[in-house]
């Protein structure tokens, strides 16, 4: 009778072996769902569509990009979450989303469970702007104003517990400081803010803001990531002004947990080609000041476990959370 079982299970595995491979080989038979968690006009839409066109090319079915905004990203996460597992839906995933915002609010997922991450497609980048005959002509009129008007300088970011959230509050405790936050789905939605001067300052991203200020809308006062804009070299970042920390987040792809590891391996050796393309890297950078970094799957997972215990620490800290 145990021999018998013993064969049993021995055929199964053979028989899931044998699925596996095959699924790995005919995928994908059909079109791909690609859930953008930002709205169109982000840095986040723009380089999904490039990525999507170009991957849609090697595995010779359309990779369809559908934008579901929110909740700081949160929203198109679960959208992605709540899909069967087998690889013909998959998602954007700020970083926040996973390790930050699930501190902060309760949502419908796992951070730490409920994804098998794909890559890391890029670091976001970050300044703060604002319209461009805004009486703030430098950074350091913002922060007279926020001293002179406690509460009354209205800050425009994509959601409290983003990044971009953090760091005007770092900015804040720092200089003892305090903003009035007002969130908003995207730098689609906040850009037309900051110009119709209904907010008066805007923490958004290259792809998006590079292009209203060279048209002579918007200006920049600070880049907040480590690293200057390569398009805007004259911009100073935050560390330039003195301070020690800068704004960190990555874009990254997942799929629902259990999908099949062929699958997923299948996606990430894809993605992986169009990323480290020369062409494609210098097209993001020539044109949406935006470096394209592929992270393995295995990796950026034990980044995303790093910076939630980092920030479960951090958020109480700042006060964030109690």
């Amino acid at each position: 009778m145990k021999i018998r079982i013993i064969s049993w299970t021995v055929l199964l595995v053979v028989i899931l072996q044998g699925f596996s491979a095959v699924t790995a080989a005919d995928y994908p038979t059909r079109p791909i769902t690609l859930v953008v968690n930002f709205a169109p006009g982000t840095s986040t839409d723009i380089i999904a569509r490039i990525l999507a066109e170009e991957v849609s090319k090697i595995l010779k079915q359309p990779v369809v990009c559908v934008n579901k905004p929110g909740g700081g990203g949160t929203i198109g996460v679960a959208e992605m979450i709540r899909s069967a597992s087998d690889g013909y839906t998959i998602g954007c995933i700020n970083m926040p989303a996973l390790a930050i915002l699930p501190q902060m609010n309760n949502v419908p997922y796992n951070p730490l469970k409920d994804v098998d991450h794909i890559c890391s497609i890029m670091a976001y980048e970050y300044a703060i702007y604002v319209k461009a005959d805004s009486p703030f002509k430098t950074f350091e009129d913002l922060l007279k104003k926020a001293k002179q008007s406690p509460g009354k300088v209205l800050v425009g970011h994509p959601g409290v517990g983003t990044t971009s959230h953090i760091i005007m509050e770092r900015i804040g405790k720092e200089n003892g400081l305090t903003f009035k936050h007002v969130p908003y789905k995207g730098d689609g939605e906040l850009m037309p803010a900051i110009i119709g001067g209904h907010i008066d300052v805007g923490v958004g991203s290259p792809a998006a803001v590079g292009p209203q200020v060279k048209g002579g809308a918007l200006r920049l006062l600070l880049v907040t990531s480590k690293q200057k804009w390569s398009g805007f070299p004259d911009v100073p970042t935050i560390q330039e002004k003195g301070y020690k920390f800068y704004q960190s987040s990555y874009l990254s792809l997942g799929a629902p947990a259990g999908t099949p590891e062929a699958v997923r391996n299948k996606l990430e050796e894809t993605f992986k080609k169009v990323l480290n393309n020369p062409a494609i890297k210098a097209a993001a950078e020539s044109k949406l000041s935006t470096r394209l970094n592929y992270i393995p799957g295995s990796e950026y997972a034990r980044y995303i476990k790093e910076e939630y215990a980092f920030y479960s620490g951090f958020l109480k800290e700042m006060v964030i959370i109690k």
